[in-house]
């Protein structure tokens, strides 16, 4: 059955070097063009269309999100929970939320087309978000949360404007890498406290950040669980060649490395010195503890 109704639409026409102002061009085109009263939510900065997202999403029976992970997690923000529909049209250069999701990559235009198909039809699936309260406040988040060196990386990627891609987060890994020290961290998972010396805890609901990589290859975003992957304290030269074997997830069979599964992680650090900002879909939350909890089907996808 068809579904015709108003829709909000957040792009950002600087991602993918350009793709997203063409995708989204298309997008609204074409939902217009099927009947839907399109409302365009972007606005001049991420911070700006996360506010207004949150703020109007009760207005709009779907909202549609066409850029990268920043901008989709700014939707997964304002859906959540709500049982609101959400398109995503993958236009970055990461993607990691739309790979985890095993949406459509590479060709934004198209998968503007198919999520106006999904939409016009009724079509969608729930998958799992993850609910995280943080020293900032709360908010979701639908990928992966990174707590150990790899937030480190994330804050070094974002702060590089060159090179483009996921060869700015290659570079900042080698970087960071290179001097690496232990994170003495105690992680809680569902009530079970385990206090670790550790170089990361990726908190994962779908499989891979950074670009592709496959930190937790088996994270599945509908089983109602979180995969928790630890990796232990190692020297500069052992992180570092771990680093590849991660990007094709090959690290799991490490004896350094272990994965847990829980519905509720707490992250605290124990050294005051060693206190990397939390990440979640690579985009930055307020400080630590940490506390993840996943809500399963919260999150309505257009697929």
């Amino acid at each position: 059955m068809s579904s015709r109704g108003r829709v909000g639409l957040l792009v950002n026409p600087t991602a993918g070097r350009g793709d997203g102002r063409a995708a989204g061009t298309r997008v609204l085109q074409t939902l217009r063009s099927l009947g839907h009263d399109v409302t365009d939510l972007s606005g001049p900065d991420l911070p700006h269309v996360s506010r207004t997202a949150r703020e109007r999403t009760a207005e709009f029976e779907a909202l549609v999100v066409v850029g990268g992970d920043g901008l989709v997690h700014a939707g997964v923000e304002a859906v959540a929970g709500t049982g609101t529909p959400l398109g995503i049209v993958p236009a970055g250069t990461g993607n990691d939320i739309a790979r985890g999701l095993d949406l459509t990559l590479g060709d934004p235009v198209a998968a503007a087309e198919s999520v106006a198909r999904a939409l016009h039809a009724g079509s969608h699936r729930r998958v799992d978000a993850v609910r995280v309260e943080h020293a900032g406040g709360t908010g979701w988040f639908a990928s992966i949360l990174a707590a150990g060196v790899d937030a480190l990386i994330n804050e070094r990627a974002n702060a590089w404007r060159w090179p483009k891609g996921p060869a700015r987060y290659t570079l900042a890994a080698l970087r960071e890498l290179a001097v690496v020290r232990g994170l003495p961290v105690r992680v809680t998972l569902d009530g079970v406290a385990h206090e670790l010396d550790s170089l990361l805890v990726a908190v994962a609901n779908t499989r891979c950040y950074g670009g592709g990589i496959l930190m937790a290859p088996d994270a599945d975003p509908t089983d109602g669980l979180l995969d928790v992957v630890v990796v232990d304290r190692l020297s500069p030269v052992a992180a570092l060649q771990l680093f590849p074997r991660a990007r094709r997830g090959r690290h799991l069979g490490l004896p350094e490395v272990s994965v847990h599964r829980a519905r509720r992680v707490v992250l605290e650090p124990l050294d005051a010195e060693v206190r990397p900002r939390p990440y979640a879909d690579g985009e930055p939350l307020g400080g630590a503890p940490v506390t993840c909890e996943v809500v399963p089907g919260a999150l309505t996808v257009l697929a």
